[in-house]
């Protein structure tokens, strides 16, 4: 099978399951690219910080590093279609009967036992990316002042991902 397969294969169905968002799949995507041999542990993770800090939803940008990585020019383009389609056809269908359902038992049901599932699948993200990524005391300060920062002062991201890559240029 070819390269150009293999990556629409496997990103069409990241995509059809990516419930959650971008940092939901994270787990799913690098369990994927590890056991195609497409990247290490290590470089998944770089690639998570540079997808962080370009604009754009994470799960694309990531695609399209992975794409481009693994197939070249074709091979981002590939990735990066294949796990966008199954969103954008769900969320149409889903758009054309979402307000007539949405009220029913049955439906709010179903988004109460999604809420936790998508809770779970970030935390499993952050678990695998922190046990690569937390490997000394300097980057355990950096987790506990991101934490603090965000949750009492609502400090903006992008200041966190700026600030944390000057002390990374300062202090690894």
């Amino acid at each position: 099978m070819s390269i150009l397969v293999q990556l629409f294969t496997a990103f069409f169905t990241i995509g059809l399951f990516a419930f959650g968002g971008g940092y939901a799949v994270l787990s799913f995507l690098q369990q994927e690219v590890e056991q195609r041999g497409w990247m290490t542990a290590e470089r998944f993770i770089d690639l998570i910080a540079i997808s962080q800090s370009t604009p754009g939803p994470i799960a694309i940008n990531m695609a399209t590093f992975i794409g481009y990585q693994v197939g070249g020019i074709p091979g981002s383009l590939i990735a990066t279609l294949a796990v966008a389609l199954p969103g954008m056809i769900l969320i149409t269908l889903f758009a054309l009967f979402f307000f007539h359902f949405y009220e029913r038992p049955l439906a709010q049901s179903i988004f109460r036992g999604l809420r936790p599932a998508v809770v779970g699948l970030i935390a499993a993200a952050a678990w695998q990316v922190g046990s690569v990524s937390v490997v000394n005391w300097p980057a355990v300060g950096i987790v506990g002042v991101c934490c603090v920062l965000i949750a009492k002062w609502s400090v903006h991201p992008i200041l966190l991902v700026m600030g944390s890559a000057v002390v990374g240029i300062l202090f690894f």
